[in-house]
């Protein structure tokens, strides 16, 4: 099994109390049976106000009216990383903000737009993103059949997208022909509407959508957000094709990839007021989007469903 990084990866480091939008506030913290068991047999000082935070019933933390995760306290700290140490953290604290793709010959490890961070460091970062080998064993995998079309498909879309001998608006169309599928005006209203179907996190996300809705939603990209515009739907392809079920499927998401981008692209023309906070915004922007979209299960398959349905082959 070969172990491999998208190439930005290295880069990242949570910034803990700086962070603008904790990733311990506004969302349920599911907790593994093994962390679950941990914190149960834990004796430490630290133990009596451990054991108050959790909800065993629920396996989760609890939250205040906030949303807060009951052990971040007014620093935007962990007080479970406090008093126990980084190892103590549960699966999924300890994995987020990162996404892991399986297939049968090797796993890819990326950094997900929820978390704000990893956000600037995907959109900054200049180079093209590719998987960055971390470790192999001897042991030899085969990709079974479904694998290899995935994998066949994710690497046009990339020699596409990652073109930059063209301009970014004709790549997104070359990767749109790829999928068989054309999007014009008419189409325009029911991309927006399919959004706005979708459950929300934030009121604010609400706001943005029908923002849009009385503006216009814009599927031209300027050539100053080439690069966000490129890294945005690059990430999008190494995270979502990978469990793709077949052709159809996997052109789907690829297509949802581009979707996404211009929703980002139609917020951030929405709100733009100078060019002293373009990266600032398109940052908040993609955040945002992340955390009503890919980081909702329903909301993913709503829009891959979606997209599926404008596949013509």
């Amino acid at each position: 099994m070969k172990q491999y990084v998208l190439n930005y990866y290295p880069n990242f480091k949570c910034v803990a109390g700086e962070c603008k939008h904790t990733c311990c506030a506004g969302w349920k913290m599911n907790i593994d049976e093994k962390s679950l068991s941990a914190y149960k047999e834990d004796e430490s000082d630290f133990s009596e106000r451990l054991k108050k935070g959790i909800d065993f019933k629920k396996s989760c933390f609890k939250a205040d009216k906030n949303g807060r995760c009951a052990f971040l306290n007014r620093e935007g700290l962990c007080e479970i990383i406090n008093n126990l140490g980084e190892q103590s953290l549960c699966q999924v604290c300890r994995d987020h903000p990162r996404f892991r793709a399986f297939f049968d010959d090797r796993i890819e490890t990326g950094l997900g737009f929820c978390c704000e961070e990893a956000t600037k460091i995907i959109l900054s970062f200049t180079g093209k993103i590719e998987p960055l080998l971390v470790s192999a064993d001897n042991e030899l995998e085969e990709l079974d059949f479904t694998q290899k079309n995935v994998l066949e498909f994710r690497q046009k879309a990339l020699e596409l997208i990652q073109d930059r001998n063209e301009e970014i608006n004709q790549r997104i169309n070359k990767l749109l022909s790829l999928c068989s599928v054309r999007i014009d005006g008419k189409d325009y209203a029911k991309i927006l509407n399919a959004f706005l179907s979708f459950e929300r996190l934030d009121k604010g996300w609400t706001k943005r959508l029908k923002s849009v809705k009385k503006g216009e939603f814009k599927t031209t990209t300027d050539k100053a957000l080439s690069l966000y515009a490129e890294q945005f739907m690059v990430n999008g392809l190494y995270r979502h094709l990978y469990d793709a079920e077949d052709v159809y499927e996997v052109r789907a998401r690829a297509i949802a990839c581009v979707l996404g981008w211009w929703l980002v692209n139609s917020i951030y023309r929405q709100e733009r007021q100078s060019e002293d906070d373009d990266f600032n915004l398109v940052v908040d922007v993609v955040r945002a989007y992340s955390a009503e979209v890919e980081y909702s299960q329903k909301n993913l398959q709503k829009l891959y469903s979606f997209a599926y349905k404008h596949i013509k082959i």
